[in-house]
Formats: C-alpha cells, structure tokens, sequence
C-alpha cells in the first residue's frame, strides 16, 4: 500500500521544527529544524535601530525563509516523494503579531520600514503594549464587560488586541500601510495557500473574540483610542474552525517547499494547544503541561465559564467539543537557562565538561542528591513576570534562605521547585473552580529531559504525570491536523476527534506522587504561598501597595 504523511509545522520562538507523520501508522517517519537567523530582537533592529529594553520582535524573513528550507530538509532526510505527502498542518506561538499589506507582505519587508519596530513581527513575549491593556481592563472592569471574563478578568499586555493598540498609537505610518494584522500562524498559512483567513481558535484564545458575537465592540475601542478607527477594522479574513481546511498549497509555496501544489493545508493552532492534540490528551480533565521556554497549561472541560486568573476560555480551542482553558507560566527553561549562564562557577563546567555531559545534567545529578527536607530556599517563579494567576508582567523572582553555605545546586533545585509551585498555583486554580484535574500529561522539551522536575511536579500537584513519549508533540498536533484535512471528508468535531485519538502520541514515563514527599512540599507550598502574598503587593518602585503614602 501507498504510504501516505503529513507535515506538522511549529514556530516556536527561536526556530521552526519540521514533522512527518505517516497517516496511517502514526509512526514519526522524520524531523527537521531551522533556526532562525536573528533569533529574537532585543535592544536593536537588524539595521542597528535601537528598540526600548520590553520589546521582543523576530523578523519575518527568518520565518518564510525556515518554511522552505526545513520542509526541503525534512524530505531529504526521510526520502520521502513530495506526492506522498498529503495535507500540512502548522502552529505557531500565540499573540505573535505581523503587520501586513494588501499583498500579504509583512510591513518590515517594505522599503522604508526597515528601522520601524513596529512594522516588525511582535513575539508572545513582547511586552511593550502594557499601558494599552491597562486601559483596557480599566475601561473593561468599569463596563462590566462580558468578555472579561473569559480572559480571567484581566488583560494581558502579551495579547493580541492591546499590541495591535499600540501599533495604532504609537507609528501611523505602519498603521496606514497595514491591510489587516495577523497572528503568525494566520500569516503563513496566507503565504502557503493565497487565502487570507483567520483561524477561530487562536482568535478566541488572543483576540478577545467570541463566535457569534465577535470582537470587543467598536464603541469600547474608540473609547481606548480617543475616537480613532477601532483597531478591528484592521482584522480582516474569514473565520475557519479547528481542523479546518484554509485552503491548499499554491504554486509559488509548493516551489518553495519542494512540494507539489494543492495539498491542502489546515487552520493554524497556538503551539502549546496543537501539543494538547499531539499528546492524544482528549479525556475531560487532562491537563496538558506544555514546558519549555515558557509553559502553558491546558485544561479539558464540558463548561465554558470564565476563571479568574485563567487568561483563556475558547470552545474547541484545541480539543473537539470541549472548552479549552489556559494558564501558564512567563519563564520556566528559560529560567534555568538565565541560571547556568549568570550563576554557575567555571569548576562546575569544567566537571560537566570531564564527566562528558551538559551542565544540566551535572546540576540535576547534585540536586537529586538533596533529600525534600534538606532543601530550605524558597523561590518565586516570576523570573519574567507572571502570568497566572496575577497577570502582572512587571513583577520579579525571588529566592530566600540564601546564605555563604549556599551551594550552586541548591539555588538550581530552588529554581525547579518553585516552578512547580507556581504549576500548582494554576492547577488549583482549576480545582477551585470546580474543575476535575485527573492527570497532568507534560510536553515538551523538560518532561523528557529531567525526570526530577516530573517527580516534583508529581509530588507538589499530588497528581499523576504522564509524559508524553514524542519529543515534537505540537509538529505532532498540527500533523494531526494535516492528516485530518488529508482525508478529503467533510469535516465533523466527532471526525477530527477521531483522527486526534488515533495518531495522539503514547507516553514514555508515569510519575506517581510519593507520599512522603507530600507532606514535606505541603508544608513548603504554605511558605510558597506567603511569600507570593507578600511580594504580589509591591509595586514597580519596589514599595508595598500603600507605604509611599505613608510616607
């Protein structure tokens, strides 16, 4: 018989991974990556423009370039003829936002908008939008508005509308020049198909939009912009469910990608949602722990109703006929990475280096020799503000219980730990809302990597974590998504749910909690607890909430 793939797409923040995915097996047949060459921008512009220090943008070209290269790759290594290869599915991160003209060209890549930061792409973690979604939630909270609530009641700079605001605001020379601005999985599904459409499920996630009733409305937007056109106006191109076809692969991107034109390519997916399909996590109460760079926690439901805290609540956001909710973390393997390139001593890599292993590996070895009731420091995960349940990008991290006996592995375990601690801050959040957690399956680069932090986060959540055994599990969800509209039948929730408990990947490792560890971390989590009390309540100039009145 005939062997038929498809391709999984995921743009994640620093490169573009490649997945080919045997339809019919569910077996991984290939994987490819594309690193992209300017990685993020920070502090500067390719043209040497400086950018203010919360700005994070990527370059559009890295991304169309990553497109054609990594599918080439991916075919050359595998072997595989480009007519075996029968639907495409792509991800991307979420709120990642590219302006672009009629043509579908991103601004940046027009003439005279080279030294523009805004004309670039703006990532996830771009934080530059903060005084536009602080007027936001003040309007939003002081009208009662509806939608609020679905977004945790509150509004997060790192969303898609509050940037959008800025642009507005703040260059009206990109502005005038933008045709519509789109997510980035949106965009590339453009260039490959000539479609301009917006995927449903991401719009629902970032855009504060709501399937029969839109986006927030134009009398609320005028009021943020001082009688300015509402930015979604901006928004153009037709809604396409989850799982849906956009359309198929055109001449000029199948040329590009070494494909044949006419494979038909799905709606986009947010990254950490497509790892939700990848993990085959379609049980009611799944948790799916998405933990990488940052982290995202992605709940399965029956109801729909909003949780404070909880910055998303779409039906279908990842999952057929279930509601989708997400909590996440700004900083988790970035965290450990600020750590071992700012605070690890030379002879720790020098005995990494002649024990022949990674640094991390080396630290965690040391760590796992710490019994629970020998660690005392305590550690605050806002490495890089803090998403759930505060949504307060400008708070910061913080460690106690330091002193000159301190070990290096220590300060790395802390680090870990707290981690886990604020995943069970979201967990509970879920708890308290009435919502069933009966397994936590994580994904992503750390789960397969550090069966100490699964441990922990088994303990600390008192809940079992499974680990998901494919190592691309969002390339994995959004090849799912390629196979489903590969088949060429009309699609149905009931179908593509089908499709997702057929190729959903198996798991590599379950991790039962460990009663005595419990008890230990249950009395840690208190002190957790209280120190995010504290610290939650002071301000941006390092004050609590009140003192400088006092003064």
């Amino acid at each position: 018989m005939e062997r038929r793939y498809a391709i999984g797409l995921d743009y994640g923040t620093l490169s573009v991974r490649a997945l080919l995915l045997d339809i019919d097996s569910g077996e991984e047949a290939g994987t490819a990556v594309y690193e992209y060459p300017h990685g993020v921008l920070s502090g500067k512009l390719p043209d040497g423009s400086p950018i203010p220090p919360d700005y994070a943008l990527a370059v559009p070209e890295d991304y169309l370039s990553g497109l054609g290269q990594v599918v080439r790759d991916l075919l050359r290594q595998t072997g595989v003829p480009p007519e075996a290869v029968k639907g495409i599915g792509l991800d991307a991160t979420s709120a990642t936002v590219v302006p672009v003209d009629k043509s579908g060209t991103a601004i940046s890549m027009l003439p005279g908008f080279e030294s523009s930061p805004h004309a670039y792409i703006k990532l996830w973690k771009h934080h530059g939008a903060k005084s536009y979604a602080d007027k936001m939630y003040t309007l939003a909270d002081n009208r009662k508005e509806d939608w609020l609530t679905l977004v945790g009641g509150k509004v997060r700079c790192e969303a898609f509308l509050p940037k959008t605001l800025e642009t507005q605001g703040s260059d009206e020379a990109v502005y005038k020049c933008c045709h519509t601005f789109l997510e980035a999985g949106d965009w590339l599904t453009w260039y490959m198909t000539g479609e301009c459409v917006r995927s449903e499920s991401m719009a629902g996630c970032n855009s504060f939009y709501q399937p029969g009733i839109g986006y927030p409305d134009e009398e609320f937007l005028r009021k943020i912009m001082k009688e300015s056109e509402p930015v979604t106006r901006k928004y153009k191109g037709r809604f396409v469910p989850l799982g849906g076809c956009v359309g198929r692969l055109t001449q000029r991107a199948a040329d590009s990608m070494g494909l044949l034109p006419g494979v038909p390519v799905a709606a986009a997916m947010i990254d950490c949602h497509a790892a939700v399909a990848g993990a085959g996590a379609d049980r009611v109460g799944d948790v799916t722990a998405v933990m990488g760079t940052s982290a995202c926690y992605l709940l399965n439901s029956h109801t729909g109703e909003g949780i404070p805290g909880i910055y998303s609540c779409t039906f279908e956001a990842h999952i057929p006929e279930m509601f989708g909710y997400e909590g996440g973390q700004s900083c988790v393997g970035e965290c450990l990475e600020w750590f071992v390139d700012n605070c690890v001593p030379e002879s720790y890599m020098k005995e990494a280096g002649q024990a022949g292993i990674g640094i991390h590996e080396l630290l965690q070895r040391k760590a796992a020799a710490i019994r629970p009731e020998q660690r005392r420091l305590v550690v605050l995960d806002w490495w890089n503000g803090v998403r759930s349940p505060l949504m307060r990008p400008e708070l910061t991290g913080v460690m106690t219980g330091l002193t000159i006996y301190t070990k290096t592995e220590e300060m790395y375990l802390a680090l870990m730990e707290g981690i886990c601690f604020g995943a069970r801050v979201i967990v509970d959040t879920f708890r308290d809302s009435g919502h069933s957690v009966e397994r936590l399956i994580a994904a992503g680069g750390i789960p397969m990597k550090s069966p100490l932090m699964m441990q922990m986060l088994a303990d600390i959540c008192g809940t079992e974590v499974r680990v998901c055994e494919s190592r691309q599990s969002s390339a994995r969800g959004s090849a799912i998504m390629g196979a489903a509209v590969a088949d060429g039948t009309k699609k149905t929730s009931r179908i593509l749910k089908d499709w997702i408990h057929k190729l959903g990947a198996g798991t590599s490792a379950v991790y039962d909690p460990d009663c005595g560890n419990r008890a230990v971390y249950e009395e840690k989590y208190r002190k957790y607890i209280r120190l995010k009390e504290i610290f939650e309540n002071i301000d941006s100039k390092g004050l609590l909430n009140g003192e400088e009145d006092k003064k």
